[in-house]
């Protein structure tokens, strides 16, 4: 990921997102994952479909007792090229 784009997610959460406490262990200090992952979405639990729809995301990831939290990148208005493969930010 290009620290140009890591800082804009970074001020953008700090932006949305009043307090990083960790809802686990409580404690405040959390690591950045330095990339991107995605979930597919899928209309049937039963095997794995590649092709289709998916939710880029990044993470962030408790220091303490590795907590992870997960943030849509279409919700936080960070998705430079809306697919139609993609379904950030849609209400379905």
């Amino acid at each position: 990921m290009e620290d140009i784009k890591k800082q804009q997610i970074i001020e953008t959460l700090s932006k949305r997102v009043e307090s990083f406490d960790c809802p686990i262990c409580h404690q405040s200090k959390y690591s950045f994952v330095d990339g991107y992952s995605v979930d597919i979405i899928q209309q049937q639990y039963k095997g794995l479909q590649l092709a289709g729809r998916i939710m880029p995301k990044v993470t962030l990831v408790c220091n303490n007792c590795g907590h992870i939290d997960n943030f849509s990148l279409g919700v936080l208005g960070l998705i430079e090229d809306n697919t139609e493969n993609s379904d950030e930010g849609k209400n379905t």
